[in-house]
């Protein structure tokens, strides 16, 4: 397999790649950081990248496939990271001169998940300061430009995700979405996203994290299925974040248990009463209420038809 063409492949491609040993983990991590150095010099798309961190983390993960261990589904995958979001022992800037220092001492629950899957951190990515904002741009390293044409935006917040994304220079991310900061980007770029449900993935780690309930943690990538399989790494509670305290089955039906069993679904007594769906009584009608009589009695003829101003 040539390993030029590996920035072009997806997460899942990637990690099965690494785990018939048909290409290494540093060998796709080599690829990356040299397409980082081609390219992002124009689209300005990195905030941080950690070169030598991440390749020590892939030789640790060849000696793991070579030694028959178990493996995550994303082993030896690189990804990025929204500069929103902590990775232990790294710059997070949030996108401020403010906080240009400041070294996080936790991984994000989002990082950690991603981690335990096998995945390695690349790098920190470009956003607006504190993500507030539908472009790319700051005053630490400046504006993030759409690979696609340069003269057009990535979208934002998560911009910076979806340029390294769309651009090769990495094949999974992480954004975080509080009015369209994953979805805008995805579109702008061409990539695939996902604002999941409030109540799935904790956004622990995650600066700002108010109004919380309205912060949403996101993968990012080039493929739907990265992105379901991300989802099922992340969601579920991490124990901090309050909002997240359980997380349904995908499989749950919606409307009916009627029928499931041919189709697959699971049986109701196979389920927790907690994710149960039960239908509701049908909602009565609800009544209009009478129109006040207007002023003048005299013209009030509820009676005639209305024909038209007279």
């Amino acid at each position: 397999m040539s390993i030029d063409r590996s920035i072009y492949r997806d997460a899942t491609e990637l990690a099965e790649l690494i785990r018939t040993r048909q290409v290494s983990a540093v060998e796709v991590m080599r690829a990356h950081l040299d397409r980082i150095d081609e390219v992002n010099p124009r689209l300005n798309a990195m905030m941080t990248v950690l070169t030598e961190q991440a390749l020590a983390t892939a030789r640790a993960a060849d000696e793991s496939v070579a030694a028959g261990a178990p493996l995550g589904p994303f082993h030896g995958v690189p990804f990025t990271v929204k500069d929103a979001l902590d990775v232990e022992g790294v710059v997070t800037t949030r996108g401020s001169v403010l906080f240009r220092d400041h070294v996080a001492a936790a991984d994000a629950t989002a990082v950690a998940r991603l981690r335990a899957a096998g995945a390695i951190p690349l790098a920190k990515t470009n956003l607006p300061e504190f993500s507030y904002w539908t472009e790319t741009d700051n005053l630490l390293i400046g504006r993030c430009r759409n690979p696609w044409d340069v003269e057009r935006t990535p979208g934002g917040s998560s911009g910076g995700e979806s340029a390294a994304i769309a651009a090769g220079m990495s094949p999974l991310g992480l954004g975080s979405d509080i009015a369209i900061s994953v979805r805008g980007p995805a579109h702008d770029t061409g990539i695939v996203a996902l604002k999941a449900t409030r109540g799935r993935i904790p956004i622990t780690g995650h600066w700002p994290d108010v109004p919380r309930r309205y912060w949403h943690v996101g993968p990012m990538a080039r493929s739907v299925r990265d992105i379901a399989t991300s989802l099922r790494l992340l969601s579920g509670p991490d124990g901090a974040d309050g909002e997240v305290r359980h997380s349904p089955p995908p499989t749950a039906p919606r409307r009916s248990w009627q029928g499931c069993a041919s189709a697959g679904w699971p049986s109701p007594d196979s389920v927790p009463w907690t994710v149960r769906w039960r239908p509701r009584s049908r909602p009565r009608p609800m009544r209009c209420a009478k129109p006040a009589a207007p002023s003048n009695p005299l013209r009030w003829k509820p009676w005639r038809r209305w024909t038209g101003p007279s």
